[in-house]
């Protein structure tokens, strides 16, 4: 990532004090501890590496709530899987490839609550595509698994690509509609408020998707049907 050129500046000679004014796609690393790296050579470079381990461990935590929610007689919780993701500072659609966790979430998440839904709904969407497999839910669903359990949960679509999935899901478990900040979640993902108020729907959602799994037929005929919706509410007909 190119984020262009900035001067170093120094408060005064002799103080040992100097600064980088860093782009504003870096504000949500302010505070942070930074480790800071000379690479000798024809071009040195100075490489920043932020101390990110608040991010992972919020990330692990969330991981372990959410398998042990899913996967309640796997008494051996899966450990979080860091390389069955990708990573990246600022929020983007994982496109249906290797699920995506940004930095930027998992340090919102590892403040106090409550927690910004957007960024529940993203680290649920990535982590309900991985657990997918474990649960048995076919690998072209995963996706949509993981689109629909952070939706359930938040009432935010994660990214524009699950929003079939999410539909076709809150249609087929009209009891178990989507929060929209709801006092559980603003509770924080790290209470037990949540995971009361996540564990059913979770389990729900896992159900649903095997069936799924088990009639693709059944599946497609729903996807054909709401697309054809789509279709004429798009052309205002």
């Amino acid at each position: 990532m190119d984020l262009g050129v900035r001067q170093i500046r120094t408060s005064g000679k002799g103080s040992g004090s100097i600064e980088l004014t860093l782009p504003s796609e870096l504000r949500d690393l302010q505070g942070l501890p930074c480790r800071i790296v000379w690479r000798d050579g024809g071009r040195p470079d100075i490489v920043l590496q932020p101390d990110l381990r608040r991010a992972r461990t919020a990330f692990a935590a969330i991981w372990r709530a959410m398998a042990a929610s899913l996967l309640p007689d796997d008494h051996d919780t899966p450990e979080l899987p860091m390389a069955a993701f990708t990573f990246g500072l600022q929020p983007r659609s994982s496109g249906g490839g290797l699920p995506f966790l940004c930095w930027r979430d998992g340090l919102a998440l590892a403040a106090a609550a409550p927690h910004e839904p957007a960024a529940v709904a993203r680290t649920m969407a990535a982590f309900g595509q991985v657990l997918a497999s474990e649960l048995g839910i076919a690998p072209d669903l995963a996706f949509g698994f993981g689109a629909a359990c952070g939706y359930l949960l938040t009432g935010i679509h994660a990214s524009s690509d699950g929003q079939e999935a999410c539909d076709l899901a809150a249609a087929s478990l009209p009891r178990t509609a989507p929060s929209a900040n709801g006092e559980e979640c603003a509770s924080g993902v790290g209470s037990d408020a949540f995971w009361r108020h996540a564990a059913p729907r979770l389990t729900a959602l896992a159900e649903l998707f095997l069936g799924w799994t088990a009639d693709p037929a059944g599946h497609d005929k729903l996807r054909a049907a709401w697309r054809r919706g789509r279709a004429i509410e798009m052309s205002g007909g």
